[in-house]
This record gives structure tokens, sequence and C-alpha cells, in this order.
């Protein structure tokens, strides 16, 4: 509740529901004044329905036009190629494969995209 009350805000979570259920989060988070980074998770037996590409599509509405915005980046693991099969349908453009350092050391291979505000 209290990140809802910041000025400028910096993060809004939404469930994703079908059915009256419950079946995944999408979240928006402000990283500076005009990018920000979008994440989401579904229940595995819910895959393949088109819904996270249809909560993509109405962050990247939100975050262009309420949170004002110009520039969105998602990621996602290499071995999970649906994560960028929706963030494509969402307008985003795949920028590269990184690294990521992890707080414990680790590195993580990553695929990395971006969204630029038209």
């Amino acid at each position: 509740m209290a990140r809802a009350a910041e000025t400028p805000r910096a993060q809004w979570s939404w469930g994703i529901v079908t059915e009256d259920e419950l079946i995944g989060l999408i979240a928006l988070r402000r990283r500076t004044a005009s990018m920000g980074t979008i994440s989401y998770i579904l229940r595995e037996d819910s895959w393949g329905h088109g819904y996270a590409t249809h909560a993509a599509n109405h962050v990247v509405s939100t975050a262009f036009t309420t949170a004002g915005l110009n520039r969105l980046e998602a990621m996602h693991h290499p071995d999970n190629p649906a994560s960028g099969r929706v963030l494509i349908k969402a307008g985003f453009t795949h920028i590269g494969t990184s690294d990521w350092h992890t707080e414990d050391g680790t590195t993580v291979p990553y695929e990395a995209y971006a969204l630029q505000k038209m």
C-alpha cells in the first residue's frame, strides 16, 4: 500500500485473473524517471492461452500513459523462449543475451528486450 502512495509511484502490481481465478502476476517498476521494467509469472496450467501477452499489452499501455515512461525493459531465462514470444508480441525488441550477476556471486544468463515509446 505504501508504494501506491509514492510520488512518483515506483511500482504497480496486478493479478492476472481468468474465470474468477488468479493465474498469475504482472508488475511494472520505475527504474529511472523515464525507464521501467516489466515482469510476470503465470501458473503452468495457464501457459499458451495468451494471458501473459494480454496482460503485457495492458501494462505497456499503462507504462507509456499513466506512468509517463518512455522506455521499458524486460528479460527472461534462455530456457524459457515462450516469455520472449510474449515480449515480442507486446512490441518489445530482442536486444541481446547477457549475464546477470546475482548477489551470491553466481552468474545467470538472460535474454534482454527493450521497447521505446513511439
